[in-house]
């Protein structure tokens, strides 16, 4: 059941018994952000509350109030009466094949969003997860959005509009940062944290992905491969390739990057970014997957050819879309 804003925050006020808080596996800022926000917003909210996760979180998000609270499991054995889901709507995406709680809430952003959810609120046009769930806990109570809550959210905001440089950066984006800011966030902690902790070990990587860097499609698609022994051979963490796909991106004539990256024998994760003429949210789905219109992604069991093979194809056509497209707005 799909819910306003109003109607998912008197919910959320109202929840009794155990609560369980999860994202997406592989977190990233934005999943952080509003998981541990909610988190450490319904602590405050008297509610007992829970958060685990499929898999660690970067070391780089360490300086997050709370954070030592997560719960990194294989498996979910404990009964829940709630569980809320953010920045994902697919149980799959969780990395849990089962989640024991007899009522589920979906917090999301995700323009492919399919909420399995009892109850869901999704929002595309929003710039992040954590911007939503701000909006939200502002009517649940404004009080209690204090500076273990206000960090995360600040935090995964930043993380997921690029710094504030993607297109998905609007006037109230801008507004909720600063009401943020005057809660004591201080913007370079951030800043530093994140982007500014990088290891020797992630520049070693990333010279190993940029050799593989190729293109196809007249040059309107870059992409690059992260093999997995690359990992080996440079001591890098898998998390520390996050922003790699950045540097196909910004190619002179590039309209699409694409990043594969080898999870074990035959079995790929596949990001896609768009410079905004391409929609690749759309292939992403085609493809198994979902996201934004310039930020997408999916997985896939099968060789590396095969993967090029068909997504290739499916880049070809939605070019050809986005030039028709083109063409028909021209006076």
């Amino acid at each position: 059941m799909n819910l306003s804003r109003e109607e998912i925050a008197n919910l959320i006020k109202d929840l009794e018994g155990k609560i369980l808080i999860t994202t997406h596996k592989n977190p990233d800022g934005d999943a952080i952000g509003s998981s541990l926000g909610w988190h450490n917003f319904l602590k405050r909210l008297g509610k007992n509350v829970k958060i685990i996760y499929k898999d660690r979180v970067p070391f780089f998000f360490d300086f997050l109030p709370g954070i030592e609270e997560i719960n990194v499991k294989e498996e979910i054995t404990e009964e829940f009466d709630w569980v809320i889901i953010t920045d994902v709507s697919e149980l799959k995406r969780t990395g849990f094949e089962y989640i024991p709680a007899k009522k589920s809430i979906v917090i999301d952003h995700h323009i492919t969003a399919e909420p399995f959810a009892d109850y869901s609120i999704v929002e595309p046009e929003i710039s992040s997860t954590c911007e939503l769930s701000y909006e939200i806990m502002k009517l649940i109570n404004p009080a209690l959005i204090e500076y273990p809550v206000a960090l995360p959210i600040y935090t995964g905001i930043v993380t997921d509009t690029g710094k504030f440089g993607y297109n998905n950066t609007s006037p109230t984006t801008h507004k909720i940062a600063a009401e943020l800011i005057e809660k004591g966030i201080d913007p370079y902690v951030v800043t530093k944290n994140i982007f500014e902790r990088n290891r020797i070990q992630k520049f070693k990587l990333l010279e190993l992905v940029l050799k593989t860097l190729d293109f196809s499609i007249g040059n309107k698609v870059a992409h690059i491969t992260l093999f997995k022994k690359f990992l080996e051979e440079s001591g890098a963490y898998p998390e520390e390739s996050e922003g790699f796909i950045n540097y196909p991106r910004s190619i002179i004539g590039v309209e699409v990057a694409v990043f594969f990256k080898e999870i074990d024998e035959n079995y790929w994760k596949v990001s896609l970014r768009s410079k905004g003429n391409v929609n690749v949210a759309e292939v992403a789905k085609r493809m198994g997957g979902g996201g934004h219109k310039m930020a997408s992604g999916f997985e896939t069991r099968c060789s590396l050819e095969e993967i090029k093979n068909k997504l290739f194809k499916e880049l070809e056509l939605a070019i050809e879309s986005a030039e028709f497209e083109r063409m028909d707005r021209l006076p």
